[in-house]
């Protein structure tokens, strides 16, 4: 038997060895690996030979070994994982003049300064993002809700073209899109139809099943592919483009066709070529990413409550079908807005198939002046959402029905009504079932009060059994209620309840966002609970007052106001607060003595903490953050790049001071 130096050194070169065959079959010839393409008896006996090693001394298996892309045991599920930098979305834009739009606002916060941008395909695939800890690839996460995603390590290191070893021993966190070639998708779906299984309807949902199989084994066998975009965390250098250099220095997957331009005309032109030439790549895309180059300008543009500023996509002109409407479904939301939804003749578009599409509310109807069996031309919004864009009213029957907006709600028989101004017709039964569902199901998501452990079946069967009315109800529950459910085990009825306890510790911006109130999304609850501290607080509002805090505006005010003036809803929070809900108040210690204390505080510009955090501290010092530069405002706090309220100010002769100032008044 030979020394164990010698059998590990062995190993070590064949681990070595098959990686860089791998990384030349799949990912093209690195340049200090060329020609070293072996045919695949040689390759399989190399294979053989690391293997039979590694049995014998498993001790000596590397975490990276190229052995672990062929064999995976079937998982039972897969764990969430939080992401540490969450996957925000893109804006979208959908011709060269929004492009050429989005540029001059880009230019604007810069202060007039040009930026360099870096252009790339927008690969039509599933996103994902590969850890690495010391040089070695430790997990593989799905993107998610952009928060949390799940963790799909053995899957990810079935990708051929991922390196599972980087060339130095570093901390590295990567975000790509995942895809499957043109030809791999054909291969896959003739097996399918071979073996009499259902088709996939395009390649990009045949990556996103593949990733999650339970076992790896088939998902080595799809080939998938990766294109590595950006580093989330450990960027080593202060420009997109030159992190992409480094990224390729590592062995990651990159896109050849991304391009650094110095200009919106050579983006433009850039967005012009792949449209024409899409068709001509192994590979889908739906459109172009085009980011700024300098990391200092991307921190100085920052973000939006979705979306990086620094970055948008260019999508593709939408495909488009045609096809037949031949009803209308109406659906009630938690607010008791009623929708229409188009049912249609079942249609191919984008590789989907299509039977339903949006009509938002019936004043889109009525300027489509759409009736029964109408001929309509269909596209999916952002190639997601399909939607009515045309119709053709020629090919109309002389007897066809005019669609009318709803008499009464679909699901409570209530008249329906349509405010003066409002577009939308609504149910105004607050006892309406399906309004209650839909609160019910708000109220308990995962950006509301996060208890996973409830869904719509168990909500419409707790209804159904009369064991609820509304979200305050759930706190009534018990092992026995649940336990006489269908489906429900003594396991399940504990978890349920385990959720439900669990949510009574919450904070005050989570429950103003889980009560649902009209136009208050996630960020003005957070807004509120910043600005009052407490719930007490928040329900003595004043219409004015609200009106007064930055981002928000009369509309919103007005929705705030009215929802604390009924008095069922002071029942149903009272409710919430006797049955051990407690909304964790913002620690507000206002402190007189501050030059801030009691004066009007507006902000504006790019500060370099968030918004919240300034407004957080100028509270807790006595002073009222609003939105609007007037002669009662005592301070404006500005930031780079501040517009129109700093004009203002200066012309009102308001004092401007900047964050040091801020910062050196507080202490």
């Amino acid at each position: 038997m030979p020394p164990a130096s010698t059998t590990q050194e062995r190993i070590n070169q064949l681990s070595t060895l098959i990686h860089e065959y791998n990384h030349s079959y799949y990912c093209g010839i690195s340049s200090d690996f060329q020609g070293k393409i072996c045919k695949d008896d040689i390759y399989d006996a190399l294979v053989l030979e690391l293997k039979s090693l590694e049995n014998q001394f498993p001790e000596f298996r590397s975490e990276d070994s190229p052995t672990m892309r062929i064999k995976g045991e079937p998982n039972l599920s897969f764990p969430s994982r939080k992401h540490i930098v969450p996957m925000l979305s893109l804006g979208n834009v959908y011709s060269l003049d929004e492009l050429k739009i989005w540029d001059t606002g880009v230019k604007k916060l810069l202060g007039g300064q040009c930026p360099e941008y870096v252009c790339e395909l927008k690969i039509d695939g599933v996103a994902i993002s590969a850890i690495y800890r010391k040089g070695i690839l430790n997990a593989g996460v799905t993107r998610g809700d952009g928060s949390v995603g799940e963790e799909i390590s053995p899957n990810i290191k079935t990708i051929a073209c991922l390196p599972l070893r980087l060339k130095d021993e570093i901390d590295l966190e990567v975000r790509g899109e995942v895809y499957l070639s043109r030809k791999n998708f054909d291969t896959l779906n003739q097996l399918r139809l071979n073996s009499g299984d259902p088709l996939f309807k395009n390649p990009r949902n045949a990556a996103a099943g593949s990733l999650r199989l339970l076992d790896s084994t088939e998902t080595r066998r799809r080939h998938l592919e990766v294109f590595i975009y950006t580093i989330a965390d450990g960027i080593p250098y202060e420009t997109h483009g030159r992190n992409l250099e480094f990224l390729s220095q590592q062995e990651f997957p990159l896109n050849p066709e991304t391009k650094m331009v110095g200009s919106i005309e050579e983006v433009l032109e850039y967005c012009r070529y792949w449209e024409e030439r899409k068709a001509e790549l192994l590979y889908d895309i739906d459109g172009i990413v085009i980011k700024v180059n300098s990391l200092k300008h991307q921190k100085q543009l920052g973000f939006t409550a979705r979306s990086p500023r620094w970055a948008t996509s260019f999508k593709f002109t939408a495909e488009q079908a045609a096809t037949v409407l031949r009803s209308i479904e109406v659906g009630v939301g938690r607010t008791g807005i009623l929708t229409p939804v188009a049912i249609l003749d079942p249609v191919e578009l984008n590789g989907t198939t299509v039977s339903r599409a949006t009509l938002h509310n019936y004043d889109q109807v009525e300027r489509f002046d759409l009736h029964y069996d109408d001929h309509v031309t269909l596209e999916k919004g952002g190639e997601i959402i399909p939607k009515i864009v045309a119709v053709q009213t020629t090919l109309r029957s002389a007897d066809a029905l005019k669609i009318e907006p709803p008499l009464d709600c679909p699901a409570c028989r209530t008249l329906a009504v349509s405010l003066e101004g409002d577009v939308e017709w609504r149910c105004p039964n607050p006892q309406c079932a399906a309004q209650q569902k839909e609160q019910i199901l708000h109220f308990v998501s995962r950006r509301a009060m996060d208890i996973d452990t409830i869904g719509p079946a168990l909500i419409e069967q707790l209804l159904a059994k009369k064991l609820i009315r509304n979200a305050a109800d759930l706190y009534l529950l018990t092992h026995e209620d649940l336990s006489r459910l269908e489906r429900m085990g003594d396991k399940s009825a504990e978890n349920v309840l385990i959720g439900i306890e669990k949510s009574k510790q919450c904070d005050l911006g989570q429950f103003v966002h889980a009560l649902g109130i009209a136009n208050v999304g996630e960020k003005t609850a957070r807004i509120l609970s910043l600005h009052f501290g407490s719930l007490e607080k928040l329900m003595l509002g004043s219409r004015d007052e609200f009106e007064r805090i930055e981002e928000i505006g009369p509309v919103i005010a007005e929705s705030i106001f009215n929802f604390f003036q009924q008095a069922e809803q002071h029942q149903v929070i009272a409710n919430f607060l006797e049955r051990g809900v407690v909304p964790a108040e913002e620690i507000i210690q206002e402190i007189t003595d501050s030059p801030f204390s009691g004066k009007i505080v507006v902000l504006t510009g790019t500060l370099s903490e968030p918004r919240d955090v300034w407004k957080k501290r100028l509270i807790q010092v006595g002073a009222n953050v609003t939105g609007s530069v007037s002669k009662n405002t005592d301070f404006v706090l500005a930031g780079e790049n501040a517009g129109s309220k700093l004009e203002k100010a200066e012309k009102l002769k308001v004092l401007v001071i900047d964050e040091t100032k801020a910062l050196n008044l507080l202490e």
